[in-house]
């Protein structure tokens, strides 16, 4: 694998927010929740611009040349001060292009953003996978996630 990890910059959120929209519409199938509104880009910059400019979050790009190839969000979330743990990192999105899949991309992107929660002195990591998607199930449990708490849902 010859492409390097770096934080997104500024100058990146056009090109991550294409990435974030072709990860999205790769869900869209799983559920209905993750559906794009289709009117959502300025938004989503928004959005993107906001997590750049948050010293509690994180967003790690895998590129090659100049090509974004994967991407890796993650960020620090604070319980009540009543809680002996009050903190913990959550990894929101993790995507790869659909064409760089299965070479390591999605595993290096993870133990970078492990890394940067551990340097924050964070002790745990969440993540939340759709249960209708079991490769994704089995890539987080591969590198040592387990079941921890289950989110139930209900239309109305």
């Amino acid at each position: 694998m010859k492409g390097q990890i770096r934080l997104a910059a500024r100058r990146d959120l056009d090109r991550v927010a294409a990435l974030w929209t072709a990860i999205t519409v790769f869900h869209e199938p799983l559920a209905s929740a993750f559906r794009m509104r289709r009117d959502a880009q300025g938004e989503l910059a928004e959005l993107l611009r906001g997590i750049e400019r948050d010293p509690e979050a994180a967003i790690f790009l895998y590129e090659e040349k100049i090509d974004i190839q994967g991407l890796c969000i993650v960020r620090i979330d604070h319980s009540p001060a009543i809680m002996v743990e009050n903190e913990r990192a959550e990894i929101t999105d993790l995507g790869v292009r659909e064409d760089a899949r299965r070479r390591g991309i999605g595993t290096r992107l993870v133990d970078e953003a492990l890394a940067w929660v551990r340097a924050s002195g964070v002790e745990r990591v969440e993540v939340q996978v759709a249960s209708a998607n079991p490769t994704a199930q089995a890539f987080w449990r591969a590198r040592g996630f387990a079941n921890f708490m289950d989110v139930l849902d209900k239309r109305l």
